[in-house]
């Protein structure tokens, strides 16, 4: 990858920890606020996950939970029982907002044609924990190295692709449902052994991490709507010309 001195291109631990988490860049401008962020990420859906089944870390029998947001398991094909949600695993990688710059975002066919003009080998994460997120949100978080693929895109998106809306999912990972509660405090405990044990034994089958669909990225418009798929095109690395993604 070809560096630019003035701009990192590589996510490092400083920028993560540098980052500002609570304020981040995509609330700079108000009308992100009422959009739902366009993103890059990766697509998690089931028919697009034959390494790992999503659908192990549901409670569709609702043994451990006893409430869930209406819209249901957003993961391992979705949700009948509410309100029929579709699948829409996914993990975003770089947010980039409305889809105009006067809105804070950036046009989609500018954010697909840089998508198109670096040059990745096929992205691979480690599945890390189920995770409780102070609103109530279950989520798998993921793990992946600085130097690897997905962080040296990551490093490229948030150069090339800054803008006003402009946001890494922080932390990486998939949403599983909205608006949890559980039975009790040992329903809980017992929820999260559970899924303890099934993100072990996925590290211990995939040791250099779980590739979705071919390893490529996808553009977003919403979590439901999926515009553009980019596939890798190099067995190992990343290629990128900023100054030229930069013209584009």
């Amino acid at each position: 990858m070809q560096d630019q001195p003035d701009r990192p291109n590589v996510v490092t631990p400083e920028f993560m920890a540098s980052y500002d988490h609570l304020t981040p860049s995509g609330h700079m401008h108000p009308a992100c606020k009422l959009n739902r962020l366009a993103n890059i990420g990766l697509d998690c859906r089931a028919e697009v996950s034959p390494q790992i089944d999503l659908n192990l870390l549901t409670d569709r029998s609702y043994t451990h939970l006893c409430e869930t947001s209406d819209d249901g398991w957003l993961i391992g094909g979705g949700d009948n029982t509410k309100l029929e949600r579709p699948d829409t695993a996914h993990a975003e990688i770089w947010r980039f907002g409305p889809d105009n710059k006067a809105d804070g975002g950036l046009a989609f066919d500018y954010v697909e044609a840089v998508m198109r003009a670096i040059k990745f080998a096929p992205i691979r994460v480690m599945p890390s924990r189920v995770n409780l997120t102070p609103s109530n949100e279950l989520e798998l978080l993921l793990e992946y190295d600085p130097d690897s693929v997905i962080g040296q895109l990551l490093g490229i998106f948030s150069t090339v692709l800054a803008c006003p809306c402009g946001d890494y999912g922080n932390p990486f990972h998939i949403t599983l449902v909205r608006g949890v509660k559980f039975r009790s405090d040992a329903a809980q405990v017992a929820y999260f052994s559970e899924m303890e044990a099934v993100v072990a034994q996925w590290r211990s089958e995939h040791p250099e991490g779980v590739m979705f669909n071919d390893g490529g990225i996808d553009l977003f418009a919403n979590r439901e709507k999926i515009l553009a798929h980019v596939s890798p095109d190099m067995s190992s690395g990343v290629e990128a010309d900023i100054a030229a993604l930069r013209e584009i």
